[in-house]
């Protein structure tokens, strides 16, 4: 009984996250026309000036990038509705009532993945459009599951700094302090091999690198490292932020 009442609790939860989304029609279209300025403007306009190291054009290659870039900062932001929800006594209200802290952590995290992941897959879409050939339907698992770590990772980053910051413009700027360096030294809008040798050290201790990567193996068969050390440190670093955003959750 009591599993299938904290069962109830996740649910009306995510199904809250989901309907905010819904109802916020600024997003949504957010959520579409970023990803098409990206590929539809800037992937195009370097396409046939930029000469990289692999096969391929620009746009497949930069696809991938702008795939895992567009879900951490929809994955991250989803933590602004925690700080929405403090700052108006909504969280106030659920935090006195019989709903266990865990019930509202997972339902919100679970939410925040959605968002992401729906968000990557109308990249794929964009992106198919566009002329982007993909390594094949065998790839898609593959992509998924990197969405899913990536997404994962990164709401609960967004939840651990919700919990701390009692401010959304806070929040904003301390999720761009810590996400744009992250995304700028992860590969996604080139390869990591254009970048001098004292940068390179960032970039291989920059969790979001392995993510590009085992996302750019996956979508057109391209990669710079090892793509089971790629899934093995993005799990890593997924069960890390868990277990830190529970926490601060847990006692915010």
């Amino acid at each position: 009984m009591e599993d299938e009442k904290m069962i109830s609790d996740i649910y009306a939860i995510y199904l809250r996250e989901i309907l905010r989304l819904w109802r916020q029609k600024v997003r949504l279209v957010t959520m579409i026309m970023m990803p098409l300025l990206w590929l539809g403007v800037i992937g195009n306009a370097f396409n046939s000036v930029m000469n990289l190291p692999t096969q391929g054009d620009f746009l497949s290659f930069l696809t991938p990038g702008i795939l895992v870039m567009t879900m951490v900062f929809t994955a991250t932001i989803s933590g602004i509705t925690t700080v929405f929800d403090r700052e108006f006594g909504f969280l106030k209200e659920m935090l006195v009532t019989p709903i266990k802290r865990e019930s509202i952590l997972i339902g919100k995290m679970l939410g925040g993945v959605t968002q992401a992941v729906l968000q990557g897959i109308l990249i794929l879409i964009l992106a198919i459009f566009m002329g982007v050939k993909f390594s094949g339907a065998m790839s898609i698992p593959g992509m998924f599951l990197t969405m899913f770590l990536v997404s994962i990772a990164f709401v609960s980053l967004g939840l651990a700094v919700a919990s701390k910051i009692t401010s959304m413009e806070g929040f904003q700027m301390v999720m761009n302090f810590m996400i744009q360096p992250m995304i700028f030294l992860s590969g996604a809008f080139y390869p990591t091999t254009f970048l001098p040798d004292w940068l390179k050290i960032m970039v291989k201790i920059n969790p979001l690198t392995y993510g590009v990567d085992a996302m750019r193996y996956f979508a057109i068969g391209v990669n710079e490292f090892n793509i089971i050390a790629d899934l093995l440190i993005l799990l890593i670093f997924s069960i890390t932020m868990i277990l830190i955003g529970g926490h601060f959750f847990r006692k915010s």
